[in-house]
């Protein structure tokens, strides 16, 4: 998957969400969201998107884009054998965007500005409006 549909693809997630994906407790970031009742509550991160539920394992959680277990699971999830260096660089960064704004921001407007530095970063093009959309 390029860089590029690779951005679109969390930024337009990420900006539909109304907050992070986060733990029952509401206290740590995590690929698949959970409510009260332990069941799935449709919220997912910005790498968690990429995982199939077939590659998913609750024992991913926890773990970051360094950790193969992860790479593995995106990649398998993409028909890919392994993740480029450039593709575990970005999801690593969209994750740091995810995390970093669940803690204690007004989401929209910080998910928006933490997509922004990953788009300079990465010389990737970003429209807040029509990835809103």
């Amino acid at each position: 998957m390029k860089l590029q549909e690779i951005f679109d693809a969390a930024s337009v997630h990420l900006m539909g969400m109304e907050g992070p994906s986060l733990d029952m407790d509401g206290d740590a970031c995590v690929y698949r969201g959970y409510d009260d009742d332990c069941e799935f509550n449709g919220q997912k991160c910005a790498v968690g998107l990429f995982i199939d539920d077939q590659h998913y394992s609750p024992d991913l959680e926890g773990s970051g884009m360094s950790n193969q277990l992860v790479a593995d699971a995106v990649a398998a999830s993409w028909g890919q054998d392994d993740l480029t260096v450039a593709q575990i660089s970005l999801l690593a960064d969209l994750q740091m965007a995810h995390d970093d704004t669940s803690r204690g921001w007004e989401w929209p407007n910080s998910i928006v500005d933490a997509l922004d530095k990953v788009a300079t970063k990465f010389h990737l093009r970003f429209d807040p409006k029509g990835a809103s959309a």
